[in-house]
């Protein structure tokens, strides 16, 4: 029993030293990773040594993790190139964590994989692996020689696989390492590259970041391996230009020599350059609090009609990196720091604490730098109890500590920012800027201060600024007809039979008005062409659709900028903001293509067509009208045989009614509004979404508007003729037996000299021969319309 016992003591005895040994022999203390070769591309070339492991499938490599977990993570963007992988590994002893020891057994051809913390890879877990105190023997195989692929399972014949949770996942991603049952073909989740290292000694760094002999950072504590380049890290307003040695040799300092571009300037009292000071993040600015004499630290919107004096400093001395002192343009009183963690003070200059610059260690935070008093640097703190958010002094320069600077009139410039790019007569703003003298006068002054901040063109704008802030909220969206412009495109939102999207120019189209019609609790549903918006969802097109289908929208203005959320479907809902992306869908509320300018919407521009001494052309709108300008509205009935239309003058035209404008411009102007029924028979119909002829819709149940042997009438339409536009008024042919109506104005029966519109009436725009557009013709011209060319 003493005997079997004495043996099973040496025999655990002489594997704890060959475990011991292994680690010996590894020796990870004060090494770091100095190169990285090749991937291992044989089998005989896996020899024992050094290695990073990484996986093919998902471009990541093995780390083991403080804990022990085994992880796959993405060092370098889930590259392979050989020299992204030595930027990230060698040169330093930070990323020790992923290297690993192999070492064969040279019995049986298995492998040991061992870790910096001296434990070894187990049998691999199928949810996540551990590192532990017991190694398995792993069965390395290379999937072809001279290619650098290669699987390897543990003991339990389990195959090292991708990340854990999505085990047949492909493509690149990080994840805990796992086992798994076969593995996969090379470049796929089981298979993994071997990338061979040599360490050297690391030695212990000590940044010191110098401007002008001035050290403003030191960072302590980085572990570079001997021979290596010192590589120190960027920090805001710091910029690199050498050090004082090429190689790391030893420990100790090692002299950053910078520049250091500073957003601040000093300045004199006299001539004081005054700016706004945030510390931390956020909104939190220096203020003096004169009432009690000391420096808060509140938080401060970024736009202000003005940024008051209380918060405005400048930085008086000659030097920054080496004597100022902080001056307060509104208690003309300087800061004092006089302990750590107590509140600064406001006092007379003699008083006053002397500061230098100094770099902040936190690099996220652009532009910023800190100030110290050489003992500790000025502070954010809202001591608990206190209730006194202030300026204090601390020990460490971090994000608390940072300050960055803001030049005083960026506050007004960014007050007025949003309403610098409202077109005229916009509504959703404050009533001052509805006078068209106060929106110009603003973007001026905007201007001005951009292009130089005087203090006489900061005053004009801070002064109309003030009037904004003044002024009551301006005229607001009700029920009613509107334009949209959308603010990322500065176009209008347009229909063109059913393709609702964007276009120039439509300031006065039938096309663009938009009907709101209230449904109560600042909701409507909306029109365009007598046809309603359907339901909005995310990403697809909005269509137009019948009342039973209609969207419900919340409309919301501020500043000028008008939301138009449809609130009918709840799924998804923060994406059913109409927006526009080639043509009009469902998105987010921030993104600038789903935000409009609305403007209301009073008139609408018809193009004449001229024919002999005047100019005509019809029309059937989904709006009322209640005046004409530029010409004059016809309706009227058929005459007793049914050759004619008795044409009747009339000052307004109700929705839905087919007309007929005879003028002498080239534009008739009509004002939407309210307008009494027509009395009597009105023989013209037409169509707001235009008719496309087909077999189940004939042209000889169409009469259309044009010229024909010389006299302007009513025709059925040519076969050349596919369709009659949106907007244009017809007669109803199903149950006539002519195939012409004239026109019969006062017992005339209009004639005309050429037959120009021998295809209908076309009120489609005129170019020249160069694309140019071309609003009034000249007769006997040769022009484009419709991608042909006519004479008119």
């Amino acid at each position: 029993m003493k005997k079997i016992t004495f043996f099973a003591t040496l025999l655990a005895m002489l594997v704890s030293s060959v475990q011991s040994a292994f680690a010996d022999d590894a020796k990870w203390t004060g090494k770091g990773i100095k190169s990285v070769d090749a991937a291992v591309t044989s089998l005989s070339d896996l020899t024992d040594g050094y290695y990073l492991v990484r996986n093919a499938g998902h471009s990541t490599f093995l780390q083991e993790q403080g804990n022990g977990n085994l992880y796959l993570w993405n060092a370098n963007n889930y590259s392979s190139d050989l020299t992204s992988i030595n930027n990230v590994f060698s040169g330093s002893a930070t990323n020790m964590n992923s290297v690993v020891y192999l070492a064969k057994n040279s019995e049986d051809g298995t492998y040991t994989m061992q870790f910096k913390s001296g434990k070894y890879m187990p049998a691999f877990g199928g949810a996540k692996t551990s590192s532990n105190e017991t190694a398995t023997k792993l069965t390395i195989a290379i999937y072809k020689e001279g290619e650098p692929y290669f699987n390897f399972k543990d003991g339990n014949n389990l195959y090292a696989n991708g990340k854990g949770g999505n085990y047949q996942g492909q493509g690149n991603g990080d994840g805990n390492f796992v086992g798994w049952k076969d593995p996969s073909d090379k470049n796929g989740n089981s298979s993994y590259q071997f990338y061979k290292l040599t360490l050297d000694d690391a030695y212990t760094v000590n940044y010191k970041y110098t401007v002008d002999g001035h050290v403003v950072l030191a960072v302590n504590g980085a572990s570079k391996v001997k021979g290596s380049a010192p590589s120190a890290d960027a920090y805001p307003c710091l910029t690199i230009t050498g050090y004082d040695k090429q190689t790391i040799t030893e420990s100790g300092d090692v002299v950053v020599n910078c520049t250091m571009a500073l957003p601040v300037e000093a300045s004199t009292a006299a001539a004081p350059k005054w700016y706004a000071v945030r510390l931390h993040n956020g909104k939190r600015m220096i203020v003096a609090d004169a009432a009690n004499s000391e420096v808060a630290c509140n938080d401060v919107e970024l736009s202000l009609p003005e940024l008051p004096d209380a918060n405005q400093w400048a930085f008086v001395g000659d030097d920054l990196l080496t004597s100022f002192k902080l001056y307060n343009k509104g208690t003309q009183k300087y800061l004092k720091t006089s302990a750590q963690d107590a509140i600064s003070t406001l006092v007379d200059e003699a008083d006053a604490t002397a500061f230098h610059v100094m770099a902040t260690r936190i690099q996220g935070m652009e532009n910023g730098f800190c100030i110290s008093n050489g003992s500790w640097y000025l502070n954010f703190q809202n001591p608990e109890g206190s209730n006194k958010p202030g300026v204090y002094g601390w020990g460490d320069n971090d994000q608390g500590s940072t300050c960055t600077v803001y030049a005083p009139e960026s506050f007004p410039l960014n007050y007025a920012a949003p309403y610098v790019n409202v077109p005229e007569g916009a509504i959703g703003g404050p009533q001052y800027l509805e006078t068209k003298g106060n929106l110009i006068a603003l973007k001026a002054a905007y201007n001005a201060v951009e292009a130089g901040a005087t203090d006489e063109n900061v005053q004009k704008l801070v002064d109309i600024n003030k009037q904004i802030a003044a002024s009551p909220a301006g005229t607001t969206l009700t029920e009613g007809y509107y334009r949209l412009v959308n603010r990322q495109y500065n176009q209008y939102l347009h229909i063109n039979g059913n393709n609702m999207n964007l276009q120039n120019g439509k300031e006065k189209a039938i096309g663009s008005v938009v009907y709101f019609k209230s449904v109560g609790d600042n909701q409507y549903s909306m029109m365009i062409e007598g046809k309603y918006l359907g339901k909005v969802t995310k990403s697809q097109a909005i269509n137009l659709v019948d009342e039973a289908d209609k969207g419900t929208f919340s409309v919301t203005s501020s500043n000028f900028i008008t939301l138009l959320q449809d609130v009918s479907v709840e799924n998804e809902k923060n994406f059913h903001y109409i927006h526009v992306n080639g043509s009009a869908l469902g998105w987010e509320a921030s993104a600038p293509a789903s935000q409009w300018y609305a403007f209301p919407a009073t008139d609408v521009e018809i193009d004449m067509t001229a024919q002999g001494d005047n100019t005509y052309a019809s029309a059937y709108l989904p709006f009322s009208v209640s005046a004409v300008d530029g010409a004059t509205a016809y309706v009227g009935a058929l005459n007793a045989d049914k050759t004619a239309i008795d044409m009747k003058g009339v000052s307004g035209v109700p929705a839905n009614t087919g007309f007929v404008l005879v003028g002498n411009g080239n534009k008739a102007t009509l004002t939407i509004g309210n307008a009494a029924a027509i009395e009597g028979v009105n023989a013209l119909t037409g169509t707001n979404t235009g008719v496309t002829f087909a077999d189940a819709t004939p042209r000889a149940n169409y009469l259309v508007f044009g010229v024909n042997n010389d006299k302007v009438g009513f025709y059925t339409p040519s076969n050349s003729v596919p369709a009659i536009p949106a907007n244009k008024a017809y007669i109803n042919a199903s149950e006539l037996s002519n195939q012409a109506i004239a026109l019969n104005f006062g017992n005339t029966v209009t004639g005309i000299n050429a037959a120009t519109l021998v295809k209908g009436e076309n009120n489609a725009p005129i170019y020249d021969l160069s694309g140019r557009r071309v609003w009034a013709p000249v007769k006997g011209g040769l022009y484009i319309q419709n991608g042909k060319k006519i004479i008119k």
